[in-house]
């Protein structure tokens, strides 16, 4: 049964507001403004807690990949359990840590139903491909079930975020010139379908 949680998260939407866009990040390619988690959860939490109600989220590691897991808990004992999301492991802690934190924002706009990003309907986002500090890395070299399961999760897609954990994914790997061809072209594809 979820009524109660159901009814203090319309209640917390009514009160919730997007959180300022005070952080610029940079790519190289170009920039944007957005809130961090610690900025969102400042604003959330005291809401959150007026209508009884509070957010976990748990991560784990499966078939090398984080998985993040967020449930929505109210004062009642009901909660509602969303994901997981998943993301590539980073090729140091400083790069996990980040894509947790990065999966643990997303997942809480998601949830709460607020914005902390310019929103630009991804066309500033680009296609799959290694960033410059991963290309000097070796990496690992991309197997044939890879291959196959990532053509799956990109079937599968239903929303830009996991679109992008993909692409980060592949990005990590030595992936052969013809079959990083298609891949592109199928996440192209899907990006624009989901657009």
């Amino acid at each position: 049964m979820t009524a109660k949680v159901c009814a203090a998260l319309v209640a917390a939407q009514a009160d919730l507001r997007n959180p300022p866009k005070d952080k610029t990040a940079n790519t190289g390619t170009y920039s944007y403004k957005y809130a961090d988690l610690a900025s969102i959860l400042d604003l959330v939490r005291p809401i959150l807690a007026k209508h009884g109600l509070a957010i976990t989220q748990d991560v784990r590691m499966e078939d090398g990949r984080l998985l993040i897991h967020s449930r929505l808990i109210h004062s009642s004992g009901e909660c509602l359990d969303f994901g997981p999301l998943a993301g590539s492991v980073g090729t140091s802690w400083q790069q996990t840590g980040g894509g947790i934190t990065y999966a643990r924002r997303y997942a809480l706009q998601a949830i709460l139903g607020i914005a902390a990003d310019e929103d630009d309907d991804a066309a500033s986002a680009p296609p799959p491909a290694a960033p410059k500090k991963l290309q000097a890395v070796k990496q690992a070299k991309a197997t044939d079930d890879d291959i196959a399961r990532w053509v799956q999760l990109i079937d599968a897609a239903t929303e830009w975020m996991e679109l992008k954990s993909i692409a980060d994914e592949i990005a990590a790997h030595d992936v052969a010139k013809a079959e990083k061809a298609d891949l592109v072209a199928l996440w192209t594809a899907k990006k624009e379908a989901l657009t």
